[in-house]
């Protein structure tokens, strides 16, 4: 990752927010627009941003809305970057460090999964609490540190934050929303699971799966940032069904007003 595009981005994201970034927030499959509305500021495409990948999977518009958010000056990455399209991991990251070098301090990040746990339901919006990292590899690989990251072995016990977690359950409580906690598996993708890797994925302590977030989990914590995560329960495993991408786009879109609230709740607190 080269440290003059990465600063160049920063710097484009500080002068759209009109200073340091408070928060950043990464919008998962079928959330790019809940808060396109919500932020007083403007819309940028990827492209204008140096060294940002393009988006190529649909749900994913590669676009970044950056201003205020109850007081709060933020940049929401509408779409992200995922391995099984091909990407390096610094592609993956990429929105993370450039807003964490732009000042973000908070990153809320969120993702459609299948659920594993079959005491959830589809609809269902699960807190993140801790994370399996299935994919194989891991944005710290190399010789160099990422930039901007201070020690090589990064502490992840607290992965998300114990009292950004405390203050989503609060929220959820203020706006009646129901809220799952729970373990999410990153996996490479693009393959949904078999029975038996949902099988698998349940006894070693998932409870919901998908081809995201923790990577971005990852290179946030390396860079010394707190982190929170939501994923929507787009369809439960062992229930019988199929899934498409289309029904976790249509899951989302169903959900996203609850997501919303969760995202202005935290970052109007922080």
């Amino acid at each position: 990752m080269k440290r003059k595009r990465l600063e160049a981005a920063a710097d484009f994201l500080r002068r759209k927010a009109g200073g340091e970034l408070d928060a950043a927030i990464v919008l998962g499959s079928g959330f790019g627009g809940v808060l396109r509305e919500r932020i007083d500021g403007t819309t940028v495409p990827y492209g204008k941003i140096e060294g940002m990948p393009e988006p190529t999977v649909p749900g994913h518009a590669g676009e970044a809305h950056i201003g205020l958010l109850h007081g709060r000056r933020v940049v929401a990455f509408s779409g992200r970057f995922h391995l099984y399209e091909g990407r390096a991991t610094r592609d993956v990251i990429y929105p993370v460090a450039a807003a964490a070098h732009a000042g973000a301090k908070t990153f809320v990040l969120t993702n459609a999964a299948g659920g594993v746990n079959t005491s959830f339901h589809t609809g269902d919006l699960m807190l993140i609490a801790d994370q399996l990292n299935l994919t194989g590899t891991s944005p710290l690989l190399g010789a160099a540190l990422l930039p901007g990251q201070a020690h090589r072995f990064v502490d992840m016990v607290d992965a998300y934050a114990p009292y950004l977690r405390k203050l989503a359950r609060h929220v959820a409580g203020e706006y009646g929303i129901p809220l799952q906690e729970g373990v999410y598996a990153g996996l490479l993708g693009p393959t949904y699971e078999t029975p038996a890797e949902a099988r698998y994925l349940r006894r070693i302590g998932a409870d919901a799966v998908g081809m995201s977030t923790v990577l971005e989990t990852i290179a946030a914590r390396a860079l010394g940032r707190d982190v929170i995560g939501f994923s929507l329960i787009t369809n439960v495993h062992g229930a019988g069904a199929t899934t498409s991408h289309e029904e976790v786009i249509a899951a989302a879109a169903a959900a996203a007003e609850n997501v919303a609230r969760l995202i202005e709740g935290i970052v109007a607190n922080l």
